[in-house]
C-alpha cells in the first residue's frame, strides 16, 4: 500500500478566533475546515453536476444561470437572437421568448413574470433559475439542507447520490489524491492542490510549485493559465494575479478574474480583488475601494468615509465609515445592500457577516446578534469575557464564557437559545448531526445529546459533509497523515489501519 501522508509537518493545530466583545481570543483548537465553494449555488440536472461558463450568479435573492447550456441539454434551439430579444423553440413544439432587461417572458404562449430580469453577462444571456425550470418540463428543487440546485431530478435518495459528487483533495508524496464522500480515489495526479473540489469542476494546481492552470475532474489539465496566482471559482469566476512591471520601474502585483473557458474576463488592473457573492466582488484600485458586478462595471462606487468594508452575504455587506456621534468623529459599522444603499445605518462599533439570516454585532463594548432588519436577537451584553466564534452554520453559532485561563463552548441557536453538549466543554462546528469536541488533547465527535458517536482518537478534525469528515493522526517521524472517516468513524480512506 502506498503511504497517503500529507506534506506538512509539525504539529499544528487550527486556531479559532472567537470575538469576545472589542477583544479577541484566540483558542488553539484541533478543530478545521478546509472545504471550498461552500457557498456556491450547484446546479444538476438528472444527477449530473452542469459545467458552466459562468454562474450559477445570484442577484438581488434569485438565482441566475446563463440559458445556452441549460436550454441546450432539453433540446432547443436557437431561432431568433437579437439585443432587444431572444426566441428558442424544441422539436415538440414549445418555444420561449426572453427580452433582456424585461421582466416578463413568454413561455408557451403564456406570460409569466420573472423574480429577476434576464441580462446579458460576459456575453451569455442569463435567466432566473424558475424560467430554467420551466424549460426543463419539471420545475427545479433544492435538496434539503443544501446549496443543491436539482432541475431534472435524479432517482432515489437525492442527497446521497449528488453528494457523492463531492470530492476531497489529499497531498501526497506524489501529487494530489481526489476521494469522493464514499472513500472512493477519484484520481490521482502530479499535478499539486491543497484546495478541494467540493463539487466544482475546475480546481487550480501547480506543477513543481508553479502556477500550472485549472484541472479537471479527469485528472487533465483543462486550461493553461501562467499566472502568479490563480484562486478558485465563486459564481464561475476565479480571481488570479500577475506580477506587473510598473512604467516608473519595479513590479507590483495586479489582479483579475477569469471564468471556467481559461477567458479573462475582467483584466488584472486591482492592487486586491476578493471572491465573487451576490453577484458583486469588492476590489482596491490605488486607494479606492469598491464594489464590481460580472461585467467589471463599477456597481457600487467609493462610499464616503469608507474605512473598511466585507464581500457580500446574503445580499449585505458590512461597511465601516467615520460618522460624527456627540461632537465626535468615530468610526461605526452599517450594512450596505448591493445597490449601495444602506440597508442597515452605521450605528455598531462592529459587525460581522450575515449567515442564516442572523449577524454577530457589537454596541457600546459589548456583543449580541443581529437580524437582517437590525432587531437584536440577542442584546449586545457580552464583554471581554464570552462571546460569538465564527458564523451561523447548520442553525448554530458557538458562543465562548471564559473564566481566567479556562474556558467553555456552548452552541447557540437563531433564536439565541444556548445548548451545551454534556461532557464536552471545547466543541467545533455542528454537522451534520455532529460536534465534533476535544478531550485531553484528542478530538472525536459527540451527537448534541453528548453521546460519544467516535471517541477522541485524532489530532484535529473537519466538518462532516456528505457523510464524511477529513481527521488528522501525528505519525512518529512527526508527519501526520490525512484521513476519510464516516459518521461512525469508519476510515473510507485510506484503507489502512494506523
Amino acid at each position: 500500500m502506498r503511504a497517503y501522508r500529507n506534506l506538512f509537518t509539525g504539529k499544528k493545530n487550527m486556531i479559532t478566533t472567537v470575538t469576545i466583545g472589542l477583544l479577541t481570543l484566540s483558542a488553539l483548537l484541533g478543530f478545521g475546515n478546509r472545504t471550498a465553494y461552500a457557498d456556491n449555488w450547484e446546479l444538476f440536472d438528472q444527477g449530473e453536476h452542469l459545467l458552466l461558463p459562468e454562474g450559477p450568479i445570484v442577484q438581488d435573492g434569485a438565482v441566475m444561470v446563463p440559458v445556452r447550456p441549460i436550454v441546450e441539454r432539453f433540446g432547443y434551439g436557437f431561432t431568433s437572437v437579437t439585443a432587444s430579444e431572444v426566441i428558442l423553440k424544441n422539436g415538440k413544439g414549445s418555444s420561449l421568448s426572453v427580452k433582456p432587461g424585461a421582466d416578463k417572458a413568454v413561455f408557451n404562449g403564456k406570460v409569466k413574470t420573472l423574480e429577476q430580469k434576464p441580462r446579458y453577462i460576459n456575453g451569455n444571456l442569463f435567466i432566473p433559475l424558475s424560467l430554467a425550470g420551466e424549460l426543463s418540463g419539471s420545475g427545479y428543487s433544492i435538496v434539503s439542507d443544501t446549496n443543491l440546485i436539482q432541475l431534472r431530478p435524479v432517482e432515489g435518495d437525492a442527497g446521497e447520490k449528488l453528494n457523492s459528487q463531492y470530492w476531497y483533495s489529499f497531498r501526497t508524496t506524489e501529487g494530489t489524491v481526489a476521494v469522493n464522500s464514499l472513500g472512493q480515489e477519484m484520481l490521482s495526479t502530479s499535478y499539486t492542490e491543497n484546495l478541494d473540489f467540493g463539487y466544482e469542476e475546475l480546481i487550480p494546481v501547480k506543477k513543481n510549485g508553479i502556477s500550472a492552470g485549472y484541472m479537471n475532474r479527469a485528472g487533465e489539465l483543462a486550461f493553461a493559465a501562467s499566472h502568479y496566482q490563480l484562486g478558485q471559482f465563486n459564481e464561475g469566476l476565479a480571481t488570479f494575479k500577475d506580477l506587473v512591471t510598473m512604467k516608473g520601474g519595479g513590479i507590483q502585483a495586479r489582479m483579475g478574474y477569469l471564468n471556467r473557458t481559461g477567458r479573462i474576463v475582467i483584466p488584472a488592473v486591482y492592487e486586491r480583488a476578493y471572491n465573487f457573492s451576490d453577484g458583486l466582488a469588492k476590489v482596491v484600485r490605488g486607494d479606492k475601494t469598491y464594489y464590481i458586478d460580472h461585467n467589471g462595471k463599477t456597481a457600487i462606487p467609493v462610499i464616503s468615509g469608507i474605512q473598511s468594508s466585507d464581500s457580500f452575504s446574503e445580499g449585505k455587506a458590512a461597511v465601516s465609515v467615520l460618522v460624527k456621534t456627540g461632537g465626535k468623529i468615530t468610526t461605526k459599522t452599517g450594512f450596505i445592500n448591493t445597490k449601495g444603499q444602506w440597508a442597515l445605518k452605521p450605528v455598531f462599533d462592529w459587525a460581522g457577516p450575515f449567515s442564516d439570516g442572523i449577524a454577530v454585532a457589537s454596541m457600546n463594548g459589548k456583543s449580541g446578534l443581529i437580524d437582517k432588519t437590525g432587531k437584536w436577537i440577542v442584546k449586545p451584553q457580552y464583554g471581554k469575557d464570552a462571546g460569538f466564534g465564527g458564523i451561523f452554520e447548520n442553525g448554530y453559532i458557538l458562543f465562548v464564557r471564559r473564566s481566567g485561563n479556562s474556558y467553555k463552548q456552548w452552541l447557540m441557536d437563531t433564536k439565541g437559545k444556548l445548548t451545551a453538549v454534556p461532557g464536552a466543554d471545547h466543541i467545533g462546528t455542528y454537522s451534520e448531526g455532529l460536534v465534533p469536541y476535544e478531550a485531553n488533547n484528542l478530538y472525536g465527535y459527540k451527537n448534541l445529546a453528548g453521546d460519544v458517536i467516535i471517541k477522541p482518537q485524532f489530532a484535529w478534525v473537519e466538518g462532516f459533509r456528505g457523510g464524511a469528515a477529513r481527521t488528522h493522526i501525528f505519525n512518529q517521524d512527526n508527519t501526520h497523515t490525512s484521513l476519510l472517516i464516516d459518521k461512525t468513524g469508519k476510515i473510507l480512506w485510506p484503507e489502512a489501519n494506523y
